[in-house]
């Protein structure tokens, strides 16, 4: 053992200040890895039938107004569902307007319907038409 550079600890606060020596002035913080699930902070398991009910109850009605406001504000909830009707919005738009990709998204249809010659014909008249119309139109004038 080398006892040059080892000084004797007598108390507490030497053996804090031999530490802040060898860990150097900048501080060291801990973090403590978040849980991959969260807890509950009400004890489900301890509340009655009815109790539940009404958490429950309460839990949705949240839920839903918190839906709502989303979708007032100009937005829906990310999920698959709403991702198929904004990619199916826009390739009506393309198919309606004529724009740029509306030539991709008529190969597509006819890879599609290929035994149905005229469906991708129909499906974009009924575009340019009206008849088929954009689901989440009204959202996306919302936020512009």
């Amino acid at each position: 053992m080398n006892t040059e550079i080892e000084e004797v600890a007598t108390s507490v606060e030497d053996h804090l200040g031999l530490l802040k020596e060898l860990l150097g002035d900048e501080p060291v913080s801990v973090t403590r890895p978040k849980p991959a699930f969260k807890r509950n902070s009400v004890a489900l398991a301890d509340m009655t039938d009815e109790e539940y009910r009404a958490y429950k109850a309460q839990k949705q009605a949240t839920r839903r107004a918190a839906l709502k406001a989303r979708e007032s504000s100009g937005s829906v909830k990310f999920d698959s569902a709403s991702t198929r009707e904004a990619l199916a919005d826009a390739a009506l738009l393309l198919l309606a307007t004529g724009g740029p990709g509306a030539d991709a998204v008529m190969s597509y249809l006819s890879k599609i319907y290929h035994d149905q010659v005229g469906a991708p014909l129909t499906i974009r008249s009924w575009a340019k038409s009206g008849k088929l119309k954009p689901k989440l139109i009204h959202i996306a004038r919302k936020s512009s």
